[in-house]
């Protein structure tokens, strides 16, 4: 009598078994192939490789005009500050202080006479030079 029940508790024991493994194999008709998987994540991190190229690239363009253009601002500063330079050597000469005194002030060396043009129809009044005997030193 022993031995049949064993064979029972064998069978059922094996029924046990064998059941789990049915419900694992009719999950898997549900899930996405094992082929598709990685095709499909390979072509999302393609998408996102040239969204990002691409995003890059734009940057890098707007870059590279930027330091196009600060390029010729630095050359536009270059060439007027080479001007100011000229300028700057041009009013440290003694011709350049001479010229300047003569025109805006209106100095004239000892022993020259100032010869001032008058527009046509302008009335003149008469103006005396001044004389050294006029001048007062203390």
């Amino acid at each position: 009598m022993s031995q049949p029940l064993r064979k029972e508790e064998i069978s059922y024991s094996h029924r046990e078994h064998t059941e789990p493994r049915k419900r694992a194999k009719a999950r898997k008709s549900f899930s996405i192939s094992r082929s598709r998987l990685p095709a499909v994540v390979l072509s999302l991190l393609l998408v996102y490789l040239v969204i990002s190229f691409c995003s890059q690239f734009s940057k890098l363009t707007v870059m590279q005009r930027d330091v196009r253009s600060i390029q010729q601002q630095v050359q536009e500063m270059q060439q007027k500050n080479a001007v100011l330079r000229d300028e700057l050597r041009l009013a440290q000469s003694d011709a350049y202080i001479e010229k300047t005194a003569r025109e805006k002030i209106g100095l004239v060396k000892p022993g020259e006479t100032r010869v001032v043009t008058v527009a046509p129809g302008t009335e003149v009044q008469r103006v005396e030079v001044p004389s050294g005997q006029n001048i007062i030193a203390d």
